[in-house]
């Protein structure tokens, strides 16, 4: 590296600094690729021996800033890193925060319970999208027209003690069917074995609870499929598009509750920096 481009990089790294103590430093090093030219030594040579720039301007601010720190020292000034004096803590100043940032977030709510239902739909259709998408694929696999998706209801209406309190919410619980076929999608209630109700009257009230359990438990959802042989293929392609749209769905979900609740923590931390009068 010759003297010029050295001297370059020097002034660089030394920014920051005062100004005489650059001109000093350079005026040093020129005297230095002087003094070894007049020798009969080559630029490349002189260059060898110097200190890298960088090195250098780093030296120079360590003793700057020891500097800086022995004089205010002497001179009786705290240090420039001494913990500040804590400020007085107003009570008052911190109940009118208070009621200015109730007020405040009393009209964030409406917002915020936009965006939890926004969020929450994100989540259904995803579950939604991945049931669609395991029903199309299975019927289109296995040739089957018939799905059914039970649950553990009877023990958990049993292990509740809940129970219907009229015959239209008994009848509403009973089994439903989904239909799909050429005409569309299809949704109705199951009625091919009506349960009678003068066998539920001569029963005490844990029998008849146990049987509207069991009649709940027997009769989820059942999804039907009318497609003939030709359309199982694409019956099986819409039901892995519905899958990966489920999974996108759920990854989108995932990736909203992530940065929600990023941001709930940032707002909650500027809530308390507002009520310190930070």
């Amino acid at each position: 590296m010759n003297k010029q481009a050295y001297l370059e990089q020097l002034r660089l790294a030394l920014q920051g600094l005062p100004p005489h103590t650059v001109a000093a430093t350079l005026a040093d090093y020129e005297q230095r690729y002087i003094d070894g030219l007049v020798a009969g030594r080559s630029e490349s040579e002189i260059y060898q021996e110097l200190e890298p720039p960088r090195q250098v301007a780093m030296a120079l601010r360590t003793a700057a800033h020891l500097d800086a720190q022995l004089n205010q020292a002497q001179n009786g000034q705290p240090a420039a890193d001494a913990s500040p004096k804590k400020r007085p803590f107003h009570l008052l100043r911190m109940l009118g925060s208070l009621v200015g940032l109730a007020l405040f977030n009393l009209f964030m709510v409406i917002p915020a319970a936009v965006y939890a239902c926004l969020l929450g739909a994100v989540y259904i259709s995803a579950f939604a999208f991945y049931i669609g998408g395991i029903a199309l694929v299975s019927s289109g696999l296995s040739g089957q027209n018939e799905l059914a998706l039970e649950g553990p209801l009877r023990h958990v209406m049993a292990y509740t003690s809940s129970h219907f309190d009229t015959d239209e919410e008994q009848q509403a619980g009973e089994g439903w069917r989904m239909s799909i076929d050429s005409m569309g999608v299809q949704l109705h209630q199951d009625t091919e074995s009506p349960r009678s109700q003068n066998t539920d009257d001569n029963l005490s009230r844990g029998g008849r609870l146990l049987n509207r359990a069991e009649a709940v438990a027997a009769g989820d959802l059942h999804i039907t499929t009318d497609f003939d042989s030709g359309a199982r293929t694409t019956q099986s392609l819409i039901g892995f598009g519905l899958i990966l749209g489920g999974i996108g769905f759920c990854l989108l979900g995932v990736v909203l509750s992530r940065y929600t609740m990023t941001g709930l923590k940032r707002y909650a931390a500027a809530n308390l920096s507002l009520l310190r009068g930070q």
